[in-house]
């Protein structure tokens, strides 16, 4: 952070209307004699900023409880009509203007002290002030725009998901069960060269970025301008590290390893009730842990039922075993089916009756 600069806020004059007025020099107003509201401060633009020489800070300017006169922060009675300043009022600061260090402040203008007074009031009591119309649209407006999204996405949610029950009738079952083959062979492989196994071979590497790190790359500046509440505000440059992604390169290996994996599958289906149950039969002829060996993997199996609606559409189910048995052909049931996808919820699946 640099050294702190001091300047002259301005100040409007309200009973004359003039402007421009510095806020540490002009207590009063040179044209007509009325007293600084400081209410009434602002940032001047940098063109117009005037620097305090030797300033020294004592505190936030007091306003007169009793004639409305400001006040320095040592003041205990108040220059204008010898009141005690015991209940006197802070002068309120402003927010802190900031900008870019390349760029200028503009100055914060003349204020409507009785605008911003009846805003506060309205607010105090719970009144929203109204919008000014360039800030968009007003917040009731808001509120009723998201409403109206989140009533028309959840319709086509509601849409989509909107389902009936529906009668239907067995019309045929089928059934597969499969064995996995896996064999023993080279597998084609490729991982960090750190972490690459200890039996890898026919090895090629190359250059991968890995990672990043960050890296220092300047500072990012910028000028804030801080109201002292005495009639002057404070400049200062603040300035923040910036950094960079700087890649990170590490050796990114392509091998061999000799592995198990899946090779194949062999099946056997079924297409009625009485089908006898079988598992395929693998023929499996080399056996052992040798290049070219195969074993037995997973063994899978699915059950499937075929159903009839009343208007002849038909649709497929997946069901366990146990219900599979016992859904013969003509026997009824229920189930959901998506109005608008036609996609039936074989979860649903019940007897009727």
């Amino acid at each position: 952070m640099s050294d702190n600069k001091v300047y002259e806020m301005l100040w409007d004059c309200k009973y004359c209307g003039t402007t421009k007025l510095l806020g540490k020099t002009h207590r009063f107003c040179p044209n007509c004699g009325a007293s600084q509201d400081s209410d009434s401060r602002y940032f001047p633009s940098d063109a117009e900023k005037v620097a305090v020489q030797d300033h020294k800070y004592y505190g936030v300017d007091k306003t007169c409880a009793a004639c409305s006169a400001l006040n320095g922060a040592l003041a205990e009675f108040c220059a204008q009509c010898g009141s005690p300043l015991s209940e006197a009022v802070l002068a309120r600061r402003l927010d802190e203007q900031t900008r870019a260090e390349h760029e200028t402040f503009e100055s914060s203008g003349s204020r409507d002290l009785a605008k911003e007074r009846f805003d506060a009031e309205m607010r105090r009591i719970g009144v929203q002030p109204a919008p000014d119309s360039k800030q968009g649209l007003p917040a009731w407006a808001m509120i009723g725009l998201v409403a109206l999204v989140v009533i028309i996405v959840g319709g086509v949610l509601a849409a989509l998901l909107w389902k009936r029950e529906e009668a239907f009738y067995v019309t045929g079952h089928t059934w597969e069960r499969a064995i996995e083959i896996e064999q023993y062979r080279p597998r084609y492989e490729s991982a960090w060269c750190d972490s690459m196994p200890l039996d890898a071979y026919g090895i090629s590497s190359e250059q991968r970025q890995r990672g990043s790190r960050q890296v220092p790359d300047g500072e990012d500046c910028r000028v804030v301008r801080s109201d002292q509440g005495d009639g002057t505000f404070v400049e200062r440059t603040e300035c923040t590290p910036r950094y960079r992604d700087e890649p990170i390169y590490d050796d990114y290996c392509t091998y061999s390893v000799n592995r198990w994996g899946y090779e194949r599958a062999v099946r056997a289906q079924g297409s009625s009730l009485d089908d006898p149950l079988v598992w395929p039969q693998t023929d499996i002829r080399r056996t052992g842990t040798c290049l070219g060996c195969e074993r037995e993997g997973r063994r899978l199996e699915t059950f499937s039922v075929t159903l009839r609606a009343g208007d002849d559409k038909t649709y497929t189910c997946a069901v366990p075993f146990d219900r599979w048995q016992t859904m013969p052909v003509e026997s009824t049931w229920k189930m959901d089916v998506g109005v608008i996808t036609g996609q039936p919820d074989c979860r649903s699946l019940e007897p009727t009756g």
